[in-house]
């Protein structure tokens, strides 16, 4: 039986890496598993993504999926993803990231700079195309020193530009939260910079632009055990009507607090699930959580697909809730943020205005 009537997975990648010989290479130089995914992570910016899309029907017609909101990230691009929403337009929609624009800056053909990002922003999303902007908001300078890191001022700044764009063109704006654990991901320079540690900044975007939709990809779960960012994403989620929090990778007992919550519910969750992504599922049977993701540093990075809806599905249908509010949160939220529209009407109940 499906999960539910209309099932969306809001955070897909459809792109896979292959490792050529100069990665190979690089790989073969790193001598733990730690170092493997920190190599791993400087290189797949320069990558040539091929279509992995043979493997998400797959996955989607074994567990039931309709649809899949596709994202890029690392090096993917807009130009792929937007092959595929045209090929298979009743399976995929897609937003958008500057990947054009970060490798001329890369290429030395133009100088980084949050106008020039906005520039970029501002000509896809008037494509008519994409349906927002993500996974990882363009704000962080390039190319990143570690050596040099940005404050909070000039990255708000930056981020307040970026949503005066996607205000515009009324499209979701999507915020990385969380760390995968095997990245190398700093904390105040980057390419995830210092808002996926700090959701609480989103206060000050969402009150800045009150119609602007604000989604916290991961909902601050985007691996490990720690609940301290997910929480932080909650308190910004209930007092924002205009911020929704992605689930897909939350462990079961994480949805009560939310859908309990007269500020937020099942209205402003949103599954998503990171698929085609290279986190693995470390089990610990007999502990809290029993299992969750993660990036296994001692092993290094994974080299088949990860089978997330398997996961992801058992924990949210485990929960105890109406199924009428769970079809809110596995498609028929999205449906509404996204403009996605479903097979039928009235196959969702109208959430409680706000």
């Amino acid at each position: 039986m499906k999960a539910g009537r209309f099932v969306i997975d809001t955070h897909v990648h459809a792109q896979r890496f292959a490792a050529g010989g100069a990665v190979r290479e690089a790989l073969s130089k790193a001598a733990t598993g730690g170092e493997r995914w920190e190599t791993l992570s400087h290189v797949m910016g320069g990558l040539t993504p091929y279509d992995n899309s043979a493997r998400l029907i797959y996955d989607m017609e074994c567990y039931g999926v309709d649809m899949g909101v596709l994202l890029p990230a690392f090096g993917m691009t807009n130009e792929l993803n937007l092959q595929l929403v045209e090929k298979y337009p009743d399976r995929f929609v897609a937003v958008c990231s500057v990947d054009e624009y970060a490798k001329r800056v890369a290429a030395g053909e133009e100088e980084w700079s949050i106008e020039g990002v906005c520039q970029e922003l501002d000509r896809l999303l008037g494509t008519g195309k994409f349906v927002g902007i993500g996974e990882v908001a363009p704000y962080m300078p390039m190319p990143s020193s570690r050596k040099k890191p940005i404050g909070r001022v000039e990255a708000i700044d930056n981020l307040l530009a970026i949503c005066e764009v996607a205000d515009k063109y009324d499209v979701t704006l999507g915020f990385h939260t969380g760390c995968p654990m095997g990245y190398d991901a700093a904390y105040s320079t980057g390419g995830l910079g210092p808002m996926t540690y700090n959701p609480l900044w989103a206060q000050d975007l969402a009150s800045a632009f009150p119609n602007l939709k604000i989604i916290l990809v991961h909902g601050g779960i985007q691996a490990w055990w720690s609940e301290k960012i997910y929480e932080d994403c909650l308190l910004v989620a209930g007092s924002r009507d205009n911020v929704y929090l992605e689930t897909g990778l939350w462990w079961r007992e994480l949805y009560a607090k939310a859908v309990q919550d007269p500020n937020i519910g099942p209205e402003k969750l949103i599954w998503g699930t990171d698929w085609g992504a290279s986190m693995q599922f470390h089990t610990q049977l007999d502990s809290y959580p029993p299992s969750y993701a993660v990036q296994l540093r001692k092993q290094g990075p994974p080299s088949y697909q990860i089978d997330y809806w398997g996961w992801s599905l058992r924990e949210i249908t485990g929960v105890r809730m109406a199924q009428d509010d769970l079809n809110l949160i596995l498609g028929g939220n999205a449906c509404r943020i996204f403009r996605i529209e479903p097979p039928h009407n009235r196959l969702f109940r109208e959430p409680t205005p706000r």
